[in-house]
């Protein structure tokens, strides 16, 4: 793609992948906002770079298609840890597909295991062999009441009332909600917000051993 500095938007299908829902942005900062500069919120590693992918529009709904195509970008453009904080009741041989596309290349798949409280079977990227599928815990470290489960989990991670960044552009965060915290921070639940907790720690154990796989950093976590 020409001029593809921040990455992609497939919804608009242009150089400028940004977050119209407030969705993306929360779930960057629990992976990497920066910590120890007396700013905000922390996340699990500070180092980390974000490749900016979008197929979602700012009311949530997306192609399969346009989730393909920016798995497959990841892929290609060399992103070492996909963090996949969407999913659809679906099964899809295209998704798939694209899923084994990026584990083939060595990259870490998370994915949130979904929020309706059933079996994360039943669900993309969550069912997918590929990815490391993330349920939410809640402050009590049990699984959140709304959290998906059964063999497909992994590993659970907060995922109730969790503080992080708040896009300037937002459906997620509303003063309707009363979710905000501040100016630019606010609170939301959910496996999506569970996900890039993992996410980051996969990026926080590979900027320590580079030479790990991706299996060995499944089996890590």
């Amino acid at each position: 793609y020409i001029d593809d500095y921040y990455g992609w938007d497939w919804v608009n299908n242009d150089n400028d992948p940004m977050d119209d829902r407030g969705h993306g942005t929360h779930t960057v900062g629990t992976i990497g906002a920066i910590g120890n500069n007396g700013i905000g919120v922390v996340g699990v590693n500070w180092t980390t770079k974000i490749m900016a992918l979008k197929f979602l529009a700012s009311n949530g709904e997306g192609s399969l298609s346009g989730a393909v195509k920016a798995l497959l970008y990841a892929a290609d453009m060399g992103a070492k840890v996909s963090s996949n904080s969407w999913g659809c009741p679906c099964q899809s041989a295209i998704i798939e597909d694209a899923l084994k596309y990026e584990h083939d290349r060595g990259m870490v798949i998370v994915a949130a295991a979904g929020n309706d409280n059933v079996d994360a079977l039943g669900f993309l990227p969550a069912s997918s062999n590929y990815a490391i599928t993330v349920a939410a815990s809640d402050p009590n470290d049990l699984k959140a009441s709304f959290s998906n489960w059964g063999e497909k989990i992994e590993v659970a991670a907060p995922g109730v009332d969790i503080l992080s960044a708040k896009a300037a552009f937002n459906n997620i965060c509303t003063a309707a909600k009363g979710n905000i915290v501040g100016t630019n921070y606010c609170r939301v639940s959910g496996t999506s917000m569970a996900a890039p907790h993992v996410a980051g720690l996969a990026a926080l154990l590979l900027s320590k051993n580079p030479s790990l796989t991706n299996e060995e950093i499944r089996q890590i976590i």
